[in-house]
């Protein structure tokens, strides 16, 4: 059985399976530079955002100079292949480590009962390895790894497409129609590929029902899913709101701290990111409350079952705020960059504040409005070395 699968997953590139519904991702630069290091590259981020295709793009690009018989592709949703990582002896002597450098790429390495284990053991061995894993669940990754891999491992966040990478896959689309189609059905690589409307949908239920099953009641073994579906679902009326978690408890019948589990468990397998407020403790400043975003505009609107055109809705300024979040998040390949809100006590509000290293970016998020806002003023009353940016639907491509 084993011989079989290792012959289905290894060497398929030879039918050039790579090349086959797979675009390049502006990340692939970075992951290229990283082939060169001594580090374990972990491609980590949500189910179907193209982490699998990355491993194939860079196995294409190890074929330009290495032979294909030192590079090896395991998927470990194939559950008998396990057994050929229960020790480091008998994975080492199935790809016959010797003086030329093995690429060995580890899909959905969370699998395994003990990764960070069997990872140190490999790497601290020294040998001519180069190895790159995937995980779709950050949270579960983080609890297999733990202390192991503390100096061994580089961690790249794979994001659904940002905008820029949309119009290179739809060159031959109106620029409004590609930032429309992402504020309406998201931006999964399957997804943006997929022209029929129902089908989009269809897909996106299908990721959800996916995610609800394996990262939620296999991993996180949450048992109210009742209440963690219909906790999503407040979550989806409410982006760039103040979240309040008791009032979420109030409403779920559910522990303050229980809504607090279920938020780092959404955030840790992608789903939402919550940002906390800037503030350098003035008293005017808020400094608690965060908002929310979520990480895929069309699982957002799958959860309200709402699929207007952007033109007739209510929440199409919520909807572009999301949206310019994502473009500034997904753009920070190494998540570098730290990202706030600002509001005071007066409600003056900026929708982002970006710092990297001694720098403060004050972005306004204006799905029409071209005209700087007042707040930009207010703001450089107390930081006045900040650079102001305004990003709307015209420039959202052009992150300042």
């Amino acid at each position: 059985m084993l011989e079989t699968i290792l012959k289905k997953q290894n060497p398929w590139w030879e039918n050039k399976a790579f090349k086959f519904g797979i675009f390049s991702r502006s990340v692939l630069p970075e992951l290229i530079k990283n082939l060169s290091n001594d580090k374990i590259i972990a491609l980590l981020g949500s189910r179907q955002v193209g982490k699998t295709s990355l491993m194939y793009l860079l196995i294409g690009h190890l074929l330009k100079t290495v032979k294909s018989h030192n590079i090896f592709y395991f998927n470990l949703d194939d559950f008998e292949l396990r057994n050929l990582f229960s020790s480091a002896d008998s994975f080492l002597q199935y790809i016959q480590a010797d003086r030329e450098t093995k690429y060995v790429f580890i899909d959905e390495v969370q699998r395994l009962d003990n990764p960070g284990l069997f990872l140190k053991s490999i790497h601290d061995l020294n040998l001519n390895l180069k190895i790159i894993v995937s995980g779709s669940s950050q949270l579960e990754l983080r609890a297999k790894l733990k202390e192991f891999l503390v100096g061994r491992l580089r961690q790249i966040e794979i994001p659904r497409l940002t905008y820029s990478e949309m119009l290179n896959l739809l060159p031959n689309t109106p620029k409004k129609s590609v930032l429309e189609n992402m504020m309406l059905y998201g931006s999964y690589p399957e997804i943006a590929k997929q022209d029929n409307i129902e089908e989009k949908k269809l897909l996106l239920n299908d990721i959800y029902q996916t995610y609800l099953q394996k990262d939620i009641a296999d991993f996180a073994k949450i048992e109210n899913i009742d209440a963690f579906n219909k906790l999503l679902i407040l979550l989806a009326a409410q982006i760039g709101s103040l979240l309040n978690v008791h009032h979420l408890s109030k409403t779920l019948r559910v522990s303050a701290q229980k809504i607090a589990d279920y938020l780092d468990i959404l955030e840790g397998t992608f789903i939402i990111k919550r940002l906390y407020p800037f503030f350098k403790n003035y008293k005017k400043e808020i400094s608690k409350t965060p908002k929310v975003y979520f990480m895929d505009l069309g699982l957002r609107n799958l959860l309200l079952a709402n699929w207007q055109q952007l033109a007739l809705r209510s929440d199409q300024g919520a909807l572009f705020e999301n949206m310019v979040f994502l473009e500034l998040y997904n753009q920070d390949v190494y998540k570098l960059k730290h990202y706030h809100f600002w509001r005071t006590t007066n409600q003056t509000e900026i929708d982002f504040i970006v710092e990297e290293g001694t720098s403060i970016k004050a972005i306004e998020a204006k799905y029409s409005n071209s005209k700087n806002p007042k707040a930009f003023t207010t703001f450089k009353e107390y930081y006045p070395k900040a650079v102001m940016g305004l990003i709307t639907s015209e420039t959202i491509g052009k992150v300042p």
